[in-house]
């Protein structure tokens, strides 16, 4: 009976929904609206739902892709990770081909109401509690500190407890860290098969090595190894974003949502004093259309398009603007700061009493990573290379100011020699016939950058490289944690689990020491589609683009709110983070809504 009303609800919203989502953009420049969103993904429609509440409040949201949720298994399903890939979901966007190994490689991003959180492996985990705190104290963020974000990401949640058996499985749940009232479902993984064994043991293993173990993961401390939730409902579908934020709300009449369509530059009045956004220009097809805002313009498009909007717009540094002829209007580092981590994996065939499912992060610190020599070797380059990695990533155009830039790295050193937060992250996955595993190092010092080739915005012709391990650290860090994952594999508690290690098997020999390991990773690495920081929150001195509230600087009527503003990376997978980001700015945007209207 439930099933069915479940049924018949959900198919009367989604006929709202068909009817609401405008794929003619001549019905939406009809009007002006009080706030234009760039971008229906995880951020853009989480400002949507929060500012449309009041009713007198319009919103156009403004995506390049359509409406994707109900497409079936390759969304539904999180267990097929990666089928998206390549599809119309996907942007897939190119680098160059890399400096370290001479291949362009894709980053793969959501493209269709509900952003990323339709293609992504839906992890969710929060970060450590100083890494926010250090956006506050360090890069000149006033308000933005674990306390008062992690009530936004509780706020977002609507969190389900983990049953008996997905404890003894592995999971651990804390009520204080989660909500029960939000719209994003959180629940523990579980297809109904049995739980492997492999975890359970390799918890007892690594326990005994003195790592802690079945945590809450949302807690503001995530090290050691546990299960992890997921953004899904207990009935395994994908909680994505549009599913969750907007379906719920095709009703309103203030909410306009226009798919299929590209947004090239914002819209400029320059016949003020100062600088003020007026709306933007979008198409596709060769037809162009221009549609007005009466407050703010609010950037949503993620960390690999938002830039490229801006310097389309004339917003920029002005030797990426000349050379494509666009006029600089203001001055900004977009585009800069670009920090994503790279992924190496390794897999192995399992005896089938391994069990048929199971997934865990081993959030490994500093000093798990790095054993014996190789900790000495990496002391050594963090404690000498600061002021050369940061020049490098200058001379790069990865930066655009040396002494900034170290601001950043000597946080990400006192984070992880002082506050001994999580370095690298394994990820564990259980299959039935498999054990994966892939690793990252969650703080790397690298910077990249993506800017526009072309005048144009509509060919989005674009320069893409986060230049993945051209650091040192990075490099070695990335081979010291593969190495990691080898070695506690060949610990007697998984032994009998293990058949064979089929990847990178003898290619990477069994005494093989970190520096054969680098020789390895720098070929096989791929990217972890985690990118963040190319307009990055913080002071404008550090290199910031936007300030607190995210706003630009220098000009009016312009916000981003998406992962372009995270100034760093955290120990933890994004969604979280995002949503709680999302949330908290979309109230600023609110406030300065009721300040205009009572000052009017």
């Amino acid at each position: 009976m439930y099933l069915a009303i479940y049924v018949i609800l959900f198919t009367l919203t989604h006929c709202i929904a068909a009817v609401s989502i405008l794929n003619n953009p001549h019905q939406a420049v009809k009007i002006e609206y009080d706030y234009i969103i760039v971008g229906g993904g995880l951020s853009g429609l989480t400002a949507a739902a929060r500012l449309t509440k009041n009713k007198d409040i319009t919103v156009l949201v403004i995506e390049s892709g359509f409406f994707q949720s109900t497409r079936g298994p390759i969304v539904e399903s999180v267990t097929g990770f990666g089928q998206a890939f390549g599809t119309s979901l996907d942007h897939s966007f190119q680098t160059v081909s890399l400096n370290i190994n001479g291949r362009p490689l894709t980053i793969h991003s959501g493209n269709g109401l509900g952003g990323s959180t339709l293609i992504n492996g839906a992890s969710y985990t929060s970060p450590a509690k100083i890494q926010i705190d250090s956006w506050e104290s360090h890069l000149g963020n006033t308000g933005w500190n674990w306390k008062n974000l992690s009530s936004y990401i509780r706020e977002m949640e609507h969190a389900h407890h983990p049953s008996r058996k997905q404890i003894e499985a592995g999971h651990f749940f804390d009520p204080e860290c989660h909500g029960d009232k939000g719209a994003i479902h959180v629940s523990a993984r579980d297809d109904e098969s049995l739980y492997s064994p492999i975890i359970p043991s390799f918890m007892k293993m690594m326990a005994r090595h003195g790592v802690s173990i079945q945590k809450d993961l949302s807690c503001g401390d995530p090290r050691g190894v546990s299960m992890l939730l997921n953004t899904i409902h207990e009935n395994q579908t994908r909680s994505d974003a549009a599913r969750e934020l907007l379906l719920p709300i095709m009703d309103r009449q203030n909410l306009w949502i226009l798919v299929g369509q590209r947004v090239g530059k914002v819209l400029i009045d320059r016949k003020s004093s100062s600088y003020r956004v007026k709306g933007v220009e979008f198409g596709t097809d060769g037809e162009r259309f221009e549609v007005f805002a009466k407050h703010e313009v609010i950037l949503a498009a993620g960390a690999l398009v938002t830039p490229l909007i801006l310097e389309y717009s004339g917003i920029g540094l002005k030797s990426i603007l000349n050379a494509v002829n666009v006029e600089q209007i203001i001055d900004l580092p977009v585009g800069q700061n670009l920090q994503d981590q790279t992924t190496t994996a390794l897999s192995t065939i399992i005896h089938p009493k391994g069990g048929v499912q199971g997934q865990a992060i081993y959030f490994a610190t500093w000093n798990e990573v790095f054993k014996g020599s190789s900790l000495a070797t990496a002391h050594g380059l963090l404690d000498s290379q600061l002021d050369k990695w940061a020049r490098d990533a200058v001379s790069s155009g990865g930066f655009g100011n040396v002494t900034a830039l170290k601001v950043q790295m000597e946080m990400y050193r006192d984070w992880i020699l002082k506050h001994n937060v999580a370095y690298a992250e394994i990820f564990m996955d259980v299959g039935p016939k498999s054990l994966g595993y892939s690793t990252w190092i969650l703080l790397p010092f690298t910077r990249g950058y993506v800017h526009i080739m072309d005048r144009d915005p509509y060919l989005r012709k674009i320069t893409l490289n986060p230049r993945y391990l051209e650091n040192d650290l990075d490099r070695y860090a990335q081979a010291a944690a593969s190495q990691v994952v080898r070695n506690l594999t060949k610990d007697s508690s998984l032994q009998h689990y293990i058949q064979e290690e089929k990847f990178p098997g003898s290619t990477v020999p069994e005494n093989s020491t970190v520096d054969d390991w680098v020789s390895h990773v720098t070929q096989n690495f791929q990217p972890n589609y985690h990118a963040i920081g190319t307009c990055p929150m913080m002071a404008k001195e550090l290199g910031g683009v936007v300030d607190r509230f995210g706003r630009l600087y220098g000009i009016q009527n312009l916000r981003i709110i998406d992962a372009s503003i995270v100034p760093t990376q955290v120990s933890a997978h994004t969604s979280a983070l995002l949503y709680g980001m999302a949330a908290k700015l979309s109230d600023f945007i609110l406030a300065d809504y009721l300040r205009s209207v009572h000052k009017d």
